[in-house]
């Protein structure tokens, strides 16, 4: 069994799917920039990875993305990663989201945060929500890992996330029509839209909308080494409807053959002092026009 054949096992019995279900995953490797300083900004290359998962069946539709610093490449030694899972079944939905708290707002904070971790310290945030027709109801936990887990122990996490505490009070909230079960389902619906109408989800107990701000049709487009056709590079904002917090990021993505609404490139800016880039895997990008080509 290759080492991808063997990641797809493990990420097949994580996500509780049987093995022979048609998932689709995808790889990515991740770059990023890091400014200790206002003025200038230091860059490294394969600092971690992310693996985006989906799954579709006449009945359900489920999304997966885990991804994370490596600490062994990144700057600094962050351990940042996080991993959420919507499972959808009509109108009835599950989501778990497990994460390395991650509050920092400066690299001061983030360095405080590590001596944390090497004096023992390892706390996750763990988000379960149930969604069933026009009700939404969200519970979060934090926890504490025996170890100072990464991206790579997510099996080990997930399993202490679901055996984890359940105590604190469940945040419910009645859903607007149209309102998606999660951001990885919105965004899979923004991929198509071809207006920037507002696209209303949920995500624990509060309610954002992700919109469309700039979308350019692409012929051709290198990618590190690989070049794609027929992809489309777009600009989209989330903005909280509790307190009118924005996040930007871009995604350039396929429009046809193989890698339709594939991601390809995604830039990420969650902190002021952090950028993450992220690129799918160049031989998973390769392949898939390979396969094009010959059907």
């Amino acid at each position: 069994m290759t080492h991808r054949a063997a990641a797809a096992a493990v990420m097949a019995v994580v996500l509780g799917l049987p093995l022979e279900a048609r998932a689709e995953q995808y790889h990515y490797s991740m770059a990023a920039r890091v400014r200790p300083f206002v003025l200038f900004w230091i860059s490294r290359s394969d600092v971690g990875s992310a693996t985006l998962t989906r799954q579709q069946t006449p009945d359900s539709t489920r999304y997966s993305l885990l991804i994370g610093s490596d600490p062994d490449r990144a700057p600094r030694r962050i351990n940042r990663w996080g991993y959420v899972e919507e499972d959808i079944h009509g109108a009835e939905a599950h989501l778990i989201g497990l994460m390395t708290q991650s509050d920092e707002e400066s690299i001061q904070q983030a360095d405080a945060n590590l001596r944390a971790q090497a004096a023992g310290r390892h706390p996750f945030k763990v988000i379960r929500s149930t969604i069933a027709g026009d009700q939404a109801t969200s519970l979060v936990a934090t926890i504490a890992a025996p170890a100072d887990y990464t991206f790579r122990d997510i099996g080990a996490a997930l399993d202490l996330a679901r055996r984890g505490s359940s105590d604190g009070k469940p945040r419910v909230i009645r859903l607007p029509s149209g309102t998606r079960p999660g951001f990885l389902a919105a965004l899979a619906d923004a991929m198509h839209a071809k207006s920037s109408t507002p696209i209303p989800y949920v995500y624990h107990g509060r309610l954002y909308e992700l919109r469309q701000t700039r979308i350019e049709r692409i012929a051709s487009v290198r990618i590190g080494a690989t070049v794609y056709h027929s992809a489309a590079a777009a600009d989209f904002v989330v903005t909280s409807q509790y307190d009118g917090e924005q996040t930007r990021f871009s995604i350039t993505y396929g429009t046809s053959g193989a890698l339709t609404d594939v991601p390809l490139k995604v830039t990420y800016q969650p902190r002021w002092w952090m950028q993450v880039e992220l690129t799918l895997d160049e031989g998973q990008g390769e392949r898939a026009i390979a396969d094009g080509a010959q059907r």
